[in-house]
């Protein structure tokens, strides 16, 4: 996709977009293009003329203009050039369109002195789409699903101060009938929460979370400032219990203040890592009894992770009875969104564990279009992700579909927290809005009757709205070209986007090619509905067999290294090609060595890094360049997550403590840290990069006794930044360094 306007942005009563760009031929320092955006957010209802105006400062010349859809499809063109300047602007006046996303594309020819003429260009995206008037309870009452999780920002001083408008932004999710989101209970700062709900028709599963300073509970943790110096600063507002009854009349008072009929909360924001599961478990019974002392009715759910293994976050806290009046969960499944088998066993598993049916909330899922580095993503692939998930989901009844969320930061291209945007910073849409606004048009507020077959690799859900059958059809990749037994004289098909056509049918039957943009077929004859099957079919997406973990060899060292950085008396040793085909070799990459003896095991690494960097506290230090060691004496199957055999490493040239560590995580989900007792280490800078050869005590592993033939589970993985982008993962070219799941890592075997 063409890059965003960037520049300053300004909040007036028309807000405004400013594109800086240098213009050497010209002798004038810049010119600057601006959008007089359309409210809210440059969307225009189907019907409506679409009329845009561009603005320039600094430069005068021909402009000319052409839009183009989705699909990269050339739809207007400005039918001759026309003369633009500062105080002449380009109006687009391009009539009534399709529902859709489309660019906008201006270029201005100017003409310099030396009679050369230079061409500058700039892209600036709209959509056309379907405008609801739909009440918050009607949502709610008339089962509407879809919505947007809100975005809060300050100023975007890495964009000229830029400011995000949440008030245009939320008219605009609305307009789209996109009317769930997720808020903090508390939130009073930017659109707070119950302005949020008393101005906008928008349903909030409210996020409790967070407490007061005066709550932390000093007489539990320590003085607050030590600990922060061990854990981050800010961090006990997450990852502390309060103090209870402070606490407790504290929540009562933040419930209160919100309208009644707002009656869903979700319990913190992915504590798995952020605190243990029993004292989750205390914090979910203290939050649930003060609100069902509020609001009786309540739908209260803690945000879980989705994993049924014992060792588990979720199991953890069920089994420390931390789901005493709980409703419904809340889950962030991302790219696990499209396995519908997986939300079938979970909810299986809930209501095995519980022992009555529990409601599924999706708070947080969705996809990233960055642009560059090695998680580089197209917007279209975003907008294809996120469709193909919201399907899934919908299909498997989850109560609420937020997608994580409204605006993106646009700061590091080649950081993918920063590119989750549905608009984008300068408050334009992404294909992925006028996508995911079309998903909802065709679907919500339906009855998912079941799937249809139409050959493997691609999914065929048909949905009933008021007795309207709909067939959603996608693939993850390949075309497939299929003919479908409509049952009816004529149907209307509608693309990814929103397009509509109306298509007559042969003897009841279409013909369609089908990709990852999705395809929606309305008006399909009732008998359609008895061949509809809600099993999920083996075959449905053909999985090639699991592959065989990675057995690895780790000689016994005759004799002790010498721990220098050189490796050059690791002889026997494992070594482990550590690269990433989409880092630069220069960037980051290196070996990886293995070795044991009776006292140790030895690990190691040789990097090549152009900037050697971790400023970080313990509880980050993979952020920035270090060494993760993943270590389970239980080397098994099934069960993933941490048992008590399971053993995580941190390995780092320097830290934000000024020097390096080897330190084991021994809470994962608070990030404590300690130093490896007894063990022996080199790690610091070479010539190339940097270099760890460490010596880990075997009874740092009290269960295991090293011998030959012995087995473990273990991986490793470099993490690499620069002060030029964020963490890229280097890993073994043979292994799969899961860090959550034990049960993919690969086995080491000692041997003399």
């Amino acid at each position: 996709m063409q890059e965003q306007i960037s520049g300053l942005c300004v909040k007036a009563a028309i807000l405004t977009t400013v594109i800086a760009a240098i213009l050497p031929a010209l002798a004038i320092a810049e010119s600057r293009f601006i959008l007089v955006r359309h409210q809210p957010c440059n969307l225009f209802a189907v019907n409506e003329p679409v009329k845009q105006e561009v603005k320039v400062q600094g430069a005068q010349g021909q402009a000319t203009a052409t839009v183009t859809d989705y699909f990269g499809r050339e739809v207007w063109k400005s039918a001759k050039p026309v003369a633009m300047s500062p105080s002449q602007p380009f109006v687009a006046d391009i009539g009534k369109l399709s529902p859709g996303y489309y660019d906008l594309t201006v270029a201005l020819a100017v003409q310099g002195g030396d009679g050369r003429t230079t061409t500058h260009k700039e892209t600036v995206s709209f959509g056309v789409a379907e405008f609801v008037n739909r009440t918050a309870a009607q949502v709610r009452k008339e089962d509407f699903r879809f919505g947007l999780k809100m975005w809060y920002l300050d100023k975007a001083w890495w964009r000229g101060n830029a400011e995000w408008d949440e008030r245009e932004v939320v008219t605009a999710c609305t307009k789209l009938g996109l009317q769930w989101t997720r808020a903090l209970l508390q939130q009073d700062s930017h659109l707070g929460t119950r302005e949020l709900i008393q101005d906008f028709p928008m349903n909030v599963v409210l996020k409790v979370e967070r407490f007061p300073r005066e709550l932390y509970d000093a007489e539990r943790y320590g003085p607050l400032g030590e600990w922060e110096k061990k854990y981050g600063k800010g961090a006990w507002v997450l990852k502390t219990l309060p103090k209870e009854q402070a606490y407790r009349k504290w929540l009562r008072q933040e419930v209160e203040k919100i309208p009644a009929e707002q009656n869903v909360f979700e319990i913190w924001n992915e504590a798995w890592d952020k605190m243990s599961p029993e004292d989750f478990a205390v914090l979910c019974n203290w939050i649930s009894e003060v609100i069902l002392e509020v609001r009786p009715d309540a739908v209260i759910g803690p945000n879980f992770l989705g994993n049924t293994s014992p060792y588990q976050f979720d199991a953890r806290v069920i089994k420390a009875g931390g789901m005493k009046g709980m409703k419904m969960v809340a889950l962030h499944p991302y790219g696990g969104s499209e396995d519908r088998a997986w939300m079938r066993s979970y909810r299986q598993w809930l209501r095995e564990q519980l022992g009555h049916d529990v409601d599924i909330y999706i708070t947080e899922y969705g996809s990233h279009s960055t642009p560059q580095g090695p998680a580089k993503r197209s917007e279209q692939e975003q907008a294809q992700r996120v469709v193909r998930q919201s399907l899934a989901l919908y299909a498997e009844g989850v109560k609420a579909l937020i997608p994580h969320w409204m605006g993106q930061r646009e700061h590091n291209p080649t950081y993918i927290e920063d590119w989750f945007g549905f608009f984008r910073l300068n408050h334009q849409p992404k294909p992925v809005l006028l996508a995911y606004a079309n998903c909802a048009a065709m679907i919500d507020g339906s009855r998912y009757v079941g799937d249809l077959w139409y050959g493997p690799e691609m999914e065929s859900m048909l949905f009933d709205r008021d007795g309207v059958l709909t067939l959603a059809l996608v693939t993850r990749g390949e075309k497939k070209d299929v003919q479908i037994d409509v049952g009816a004289p004529e149907v209307t098909v509608v693309d990814m986007a929103g397009a509509r056509q109306k298509q007559k049918t042969d003897g009841g039957k279409i013909r369609l090619t089908i990709g990852p943009d999705a395809v929606y077929v309305v008006g399909l004859g009732a008998a359609l509905a008895a061949k509809a099957d809600k099993a999920l079919r083996a075959d449905r997406w053909p999985k090639p067999a699991k592959p065989p973990r990675t057995t690895r060899k780790a000689g016994r060292l005759k004799a002790q290294p010498v721990l220098d950085g050189k490796f050059d008396d690791w002889t026997g040793a494992a070594e482990l090609s550590m690269i990433n085909p989409k880092v630069a070799g220069d960037d980051a990459s290196g070996i990886g060595y293995l070795a044991w003896d009776d006292r140790y095991l030895y690990v190691g690494v040789n990097m090549r890094d152009n900037e050697v960097l971790n400023n970080k506290p313990r509880a980050k230090l993979y952020q920035h360049d270090s060494l993760e060691l993943f270590v389970s004496t239980e080397p098994r199957e099934d069960n993933a997550g941490y048992g008590p055999r399971d053993h995580q490493f941190f390995i780092t040239p320097t830290s934000g403590e000024g020097k390096p560590i080897v330190g084991e995580v021994v809470d994962r989900e608070a990030g404590k840290v300690v130093d490896v007792k007894d063990a022996r280490h080199f790690v610091g800078k070479t010539k190339d990069g940097w270099a760890a050869e460490v010596a880990i005590p075997w009874s740092t592993f009290a269960d295991f006794a090293p011998k030959n033939g012995a087995k473990l589970a273990l991986e490793l993985r470099v993490n690499d930044a620069d002060s030029s982008h964020e963490r890229f993962k280097i890993d073994p070219e043979d292994g799969n360094p899961n860090p959550s799941d034990p049960t993919v890592w690969s086995f080491l075997l000692l041997v003399d």
